[in-house]
């Protein structure tokens, strides 16, 4: 049978051990992260791809900072389009801050703020409504080209130069030009919003590890997709080579909206949200994780690099023996269960009871979207309603300002799928609960669209129950505990 583009093939026809796969995922779980899935492909195939239960292939992830290489690739089709340049300044697409002060800002082009390389050493807040014009306001204290600063702001500024040319935001410019030719799904493609409603260029995108991996192939195939040249083919020269060292004697740093190390190219997000090309092997390596700590993230790093910079031949002998254990290890991935706890006697006491906040707030949508990238997200909690309608089960009405929200949570080791409708472009959710004291109940949500857990410990007593909210901390974008102290109401 004839063998069509991104199908799955065994990995051995493209040339991959079986078993060299199961290994290197394995060794991916040992590192210290947790992993929600990864894609591999080779010549165009899918050689392997896996998803850790409850996250499936079908379930977009937040992507965090693979969104600057997806707007880079906006850039990328603007560019084709004769829309952009990489020598148009940022003062002649924004007239209306031409007076900036200082000599450099009238040196200051597309090609500065697509290589962090604008010349700045801060930027404004993501959450700032008026952040375009905050950006304008910012030093400019190196000659535009010359140094290197992380400068997310500066990646939102492209998808803000494509909006001032076209009038369309990120999303709506990338749906006909992009995600439908690539087959990724425009109704599952989440973003979230700076607070002005323009997409957030820089780390807002939610995708499926699929979506990413083909991102990628788009670079390693030099822009082309089933015989149309999608990408301007100077773009993708100019982003996937070394365009603003970090350590030039490594060949590491960054190209166009994207990184470079050892002669790869890759889009990287916080919490290890990663998708690299392998040009040597036509390679790509698609990861959804949470990395936690620097060494977890470190180990993690150096087996994703050396698994795709090793030798592989185009093909391998046939091992049906080897193909069905993969395929059947990557079926069987999965998180660990929740704990089990056993009942308590509060439980009966708390039947059907509702109770309201008084003093404080309780954070049951994800807090880190609202504090690190809009305000207008957060959706806190304001009363609560406990019901066990049958064993192993918490029925919990919440009540937020989005409205009442009636979700399940397994209890006994079990966890419960629910679809969650609040501010937030996220709505899948897993929740669990088991008693962690004869009165104190914890409640854990986890947001399949989002990189982290969170926990709501209820500790009740006779006239109030106390609310603790905790995110879990990974070392970066974290927020810390909040309290919150609720009455029962008749």
């Amino acid at each position: 049978m004839e063998r069509q583009f991104l199908s799955e093939v065994p990995a051995e026809s493209v040339g991959i051990g079986s078993r060299d796969i199961v290994r290197f995922v394995r060794a991916l779980e040992e590192s210290g992260t947790e992993m929600h899935g990864f894609v591999i492909l080779r010549h165009g195939y899918i050689a392997a791809k896996g998803w850790w239960q409850p996250f499936a292939q079908n379930i977009p992830h937040s992507a965090q900072s693979l969104t600057k290489t997806v707007t880079g690739t906006a850039y990328g089709i603007a560019e084709k389009e004769g829309l952009l340049s990489l020598e148009d300044r940022l003062v002649d697409l924004f007239p209306e801050f031409a007076d900036r002060d200082g000599a450099y800002w009238s040196r200051l082009k597309m090609r500065h703020i697509l290589t962090m390389s604008s010349g700045m050493e801060s930027m404004p807040s993501v959450k700032d409504r008026e952040w375009i014009r905050q950006f304008f306001k910012t030093p400019i204290v190196h000659e535009p080209g010359t140094a290197f600063f992380y400068n997310s702001i500066a990646c939102s500024m492209v998808g803000a130069c494509i909006t001032r040319k076209t009038g369309l935001g990120l999303k709506e410019f990338l749906t006909p030009r992009l995600f439908r030719k690539l087959g990724i799904s425009e109704d599952r493609v989440g973003w979230l919003n700076h607070p002005d409603g323009s997409q957030n260029g820089s780390g807002g995108i939610i995708t499926t590890t699929l979506d990413n991996a083909k991102l990628i192939q788009l670079y390693l195939q030099k822009g082309c997709w089933q015989g149309e040249q999608i990408l301007s083919p100077e773009w993708v020269e100019f982003a996937t080579n070394l365009q603003n060292p970090t350590d030039r004697e490594a060949g590491r740093g960054y190209g166009g909206m994207m990184w470079i190390r050892e002669n790869s190219f890759y889009a990287d997000g916080a919490m290890g949200q990663l998708a690299v090309g392998f040009p040597k092997n036509d390679m790509v390596v698609s990861l959804h994780q949470t990395v936690s700590t620097p060494e977890a993230n470190r180990k993690m790093t150096e087996l994703l690099f050396e698994f795709g910079q090793k030798d592989y031949p185009d093909s391998l002998p046939a091992d049906e023996e080897a193909a069905r254990e993969q395929k059947g290890f990557c079926r069987k991935l999965a998180l660990p269960a929740p704990p089990c706890s056993g009942p308590s006697p509060w439980q009966e006491k708390i039947q059907g009871r509702r109770c309201e906040i008084w003093e404080g707030v309780a954070a049951f949508f994800p807090e880190d979207v609202g504090t690190v990238f809009n305000e207008e997200y957060h959706d806190y909690a304001h009363a609560f309603t406990f019901r066990f309608p049958k064993e192993g089960m918490l029925l919990l009405e919440m009540e937020s300002a989005s409205g009442r929200h009636v979700v399940r949570a397994g209890m006994e080791g079990r966890g419960y799928t629910n679809e969650v409708k609040g501010r937030i472009p996220m709505t899948e959710a897993v929740l669990s609960a088991c008693w962690t004291g004869e009165n104190r109940l914890t409640l854990s949500v986890r947001w399949l669209e989002n990189c982290r857990t969170r926990e709501l410990e209820f500790c009740f007593g006779d006239e109030e129950v106390v609310i603790r909210s905790v995110q879990q901390k990974v070392g970066g974008f974290d927020v810390e505990p909040i309290e919150a102290k609720a009455m029962w109401k008749a």
